[in-house]
């Protein structure tokens, strides 16, 4: 376990590319994600998102599609951030994508669910193929 985790956080950033347009304004950040993926145990479908923090403690984030569709990411762990550097990480297995990371704009603060909260949400709990960054 402790290999894998490992090898996901040296994969992490892969994905700069992908990102089409990304904005912030107040506490909100939008991004376009250009793959399904799960937040909380619910399917996302590809496109644009805002997220926003969903508490005072900021370990609670709702992310929301125009379409109304939205998933509250409760995070468990905080770690080191970068203010200039917001993004959000995903951990994939295939085609199958799950939000592990959340990296606010102008926080030091990164909160990020836990290896088994990650693979609670996949459907292959084996290993984690990949990590794909999409900055905010």
């Amino acid at each position: 376990m402790k290999r894998t985790l490992t090898s996901i956080l040296m994969a992490a950033g892969i994905a700069g590319p992908l990102v089409a347009h990304l904005s912030a304004q107040d506490n909100r950040t939008a991004a376009d994600i250009p793959f399904a993926f799960v937040a909380n145990q619910t399917v996302m479908p590809a496109g644009h998102y805002e997220l926003q923090s969903g508490d005072a403690s900021g370990m609670v984030f709702i992310i929301r599609k125009a379409d109304g569709r939205a998933a509250f990411v409760a995070t468990g762990m905080r770690e080191n951030g970068s203010p200039d550097r917001p993004h959000l990480t995903f951990a994939c297995y295939g085609k199958e994508c799950v939000l592990a990371k959340i990296a606010p704009p102008g926080s030091a603060i990164a909160y990020s669910l836990s290896e088994r909260a990650v693979e609670k949400n996949l459907h292959h709990t084996l290993s984690v193929a990949s990590m794909v960054s999409i900055k905010l």
